[in-house]
């Protein structure tokens, strides 16, 4: 019995042996493929961040060269030359190569291949050599996408000598966009502090840093900044708001503030284009001045004197030289019949030299020269001198004899209409809008509505757009700065205490584009603030109790180098009520002239 029960009890324990020996195996296996699967996951991880960073790379190289010619929209070929990623790149990874062609067949694979930027077209279909790609249209005049694909293929080591292969792709997009899309869209440095309740309605932008401290401004849309918000803060450099506490602004629900990407004034890098090795290439102000011959313009088509119909320019004594766009001399002896000839009587007329105002925030005396805008509407309105003729509606007009102790100013006088197409006046100097811009009303020096245009009997002027009847044009001025003054505005009363120089309902529809004093700096005096947004178009009257409605687009892209009075100086004006829109006419109408904004995107990517 002994021997039988000895044995039950050896095929027992083999038998145990088996089963344990059998999970042994199977935890074995199953460690090994959980380790195989680790490892395979970790080195798909790998590859996936190595193909990442090398289309970073790749990106800034594209966004680079498309920088270079901004107006065009460059080929496949133009990429052809992008660097490859290189080892010092990549420490982590041993026996780094890389290529722009294919893995091959059989042998050791590059760990990045096919590394390339190619065009397409707006459905994504390549777009191969020197065609060039067809832009995507946007939704809104002026605006358009241009399309390229980004490609690399990564192959990395993971288990036993088996090989992960990433095909990664990304799309990357050239927006180019209208700046008129937006109620405020800033170059530099963007600081809102109203000091009394204030919606701004629109969305704002700024390709610098955004300041906000005060409680009663209110955002009704997006706002952007591209480098940091500094809420319920002042801006270095502002001691005018230092006894003051900040506080944080409202916004839409679920809608604050938040960074966003630059968008380049005409595509164009200031710190690629700007490098002010020759008179044409100082800075964004450079859009607005005539350009300098014999020296290379690096922005010819984008410059506003070269686009313009006719460019005035005032000289010493109040002599007026005026060109066509061709560059011809228009005068009394241009053609009769002709264009020139046309332009030379409507113009003549329309300027007048030799006036003056003081503007306390310049603490000085302005030599002016006024353009009656009201000659020009006529003029190229139907049946009108001009009509016809093909002109774009771009008029430069600029006095080149100002100095730091002469100061020269351009005014607009007679706006209430406005020719069916628009109309854009550009100078290098400080330009002074005065009376109702845009509406269809004409007010009187004693702000009493003398006309309307059509006439129309049930309103009063007090805060409306337009007139009933009257359409609202396209319209823009760009300038060194831009000063509002009210229809209740006279020349002689410029020089009298800020109490005699009572403002009266004004109204400007109209994109500004033009310069300011920033904060912290010498024009504005040693930790002074620059006036905010809120000051973009300058005042110089009494407007307590007065609105200023505005309908329009308002864009800074550089430093003012005629008008750098300080923002404080005392006897400038008390602030308006604010009555601020943006203008969706801009939306499918902008302002005559070719001015855009272009923003570099990383869109999708997906893994093939």
């Amino acid at each position: 019995m002994k021997a039988k029960n000895s044995g039950s009890t050896i095929i027992a324990v083999i038998a145990l042996l088996t089963v344990l020996s059998a999970f042994v195996i199977a935890a074995l296996a199953y460690t090994g493929t959980v380790s195989y699967n680790v490892m395979a996951s970790n080195t798909l991880r790998q590859a996936t961040e190595t193909g990442d960073g090398a289309i970073d790379y790749m990106f800034a190289y594209w966004r680079e060269l498309c920088k270079e010619q901004p107006n065009i929209a460059r080929p496949t070929s133009d990429f052809s030359a992008i660097p490859l990623p290189t080892q010092s790149m990549f420490p982590m990874i041993r026996g780094f190569a890389a290529s722009t062609g294919a893995n091959p067949g059989s042998g050791a694979p590059y760990t990045i291949a096919n590394y390339k930027v190619q065009a397409t077209d707006p459905q994504g279909n390549i777009v191969t050599g020197s065609t060039t790609p067809t832009a995507g249209i946007g939704m809104q005049s002026g605006n358009a996408s241009i399309y390229y694909l980004g490609s690399v293929d990564v192959a990395l080591p993971a288990f036993a000598g088996r090989m992960i292969n990433v095909h990664l792709r990304r799309v990357f997009q050239k927006q180019i966009e209208s700046p008129w899309q937006y109620a405020i869209f800033y170059n530099d440095l963007l600081e809102v502090n109203p000091g009394a309740p204030m919606t701004i309605a629109g969305w704002v932008h700024t390709n610098n840093n955004l300041y906000t401290g005060y409680a009663d401004l209110t955002f009704g849309s997006k706002v952007d900044y591209v480098n940091d918000w500094g809420n319920a803060q002042w801006a270095p450099g502002d001691a005018d708001h230092s006894s003051i506490t900040p506080a944080s602004p409202s916004w839409p629900t679920n809608l604050p503030p938040a960074r966003g990407d630059a968008q380049l004034p005409f595509g164009l890098d200031p710190s690629q284009v700007f490098t002010n090795t020759n008179a044409n290439n100082t800075g964004y102000i450079e859009l607005i001045q005539p350009p300098t011959s014999g020296v290379p313009d690096p922005i010819a088509t984008q410059r506003y004197y070269n686009q313009a119909d006719i460019r005035i320019l005032i000289g010493a004594g109040g002599a007026v030289t005026m060109t066509d766009n061709a560059g011809n001399t228009v005068s009394s002896s241009s053609k009769s019949g002709t264009t020139d000839a046309a332009l030379y009587s409507v113009f003549n007329s329309a300027i007048t030299t030799g006036q003056s105002i003081q503007d306390d925030r310049e603490a000085a005396t302005m030599n002016i020269t006024t353009l009656d805008v009201s000659k020009v509407t006529a003029a190229l309105s139907s049946g009108g001198a001009l009509a016809g003729a093909g002109l774009k509606g771009i008029v430069y007009v600029a006095d080149t004899t100002g100095s730091s102790t002469v100061k020269t100013g351009i005014r607009l006088k007679n706006g209430a209409s406005m020719p069916a197409s628009g109309l854009t006046v550009v100078s290098s100097n400080p330009v002074y809008i005065q009376g109702d811009y845009n509406t269809g009303r004409v007010v009187n020096g004693s702000g009493t509505v003398i006309s309307e245009t059509p006439a129309n009997t049930n309103n009063n002027g007090n805060g409306n757009n337009v007139v009933s009847g009257y359409t609202e044009r396209p319209c823009a001025v760009l300038a060194d700065a831009i000063n509002v003054l009210s229809n209740s505005w006279q020349d002689s009363n410029s020089t009298a205490a800020l109490g005699s120089r009572n403002a009266s309902p004004t109204t400007v529809n109209a994109a500004l584009v033009t310069g300011i004093v920033p904060t912290g700096s010498g024009g504005s005096g040693a930790n002074s603030y620059s006036g905010g947004a809120e000051n973009f178009p300058r005042f110089l009257e009494n407007w307590s109790g007065q609105t200023f409605t505005y309908y329009g687009s308002m864009v800074e892209l550089y430093k003012s180098q005629q008008s750098i009075g300080y923002w404080g100086n005392s006897n400038v004006y008390n602030p308006p009520n604010r009555n601020w829109h943006f203008d969706t006419l801009f939306y499918t109408q902008p302002p005559p002239g070719s001015f855009t904004v272009v923003t570099y995107l990383k869109q999708r990517w997906y893994v093939q």
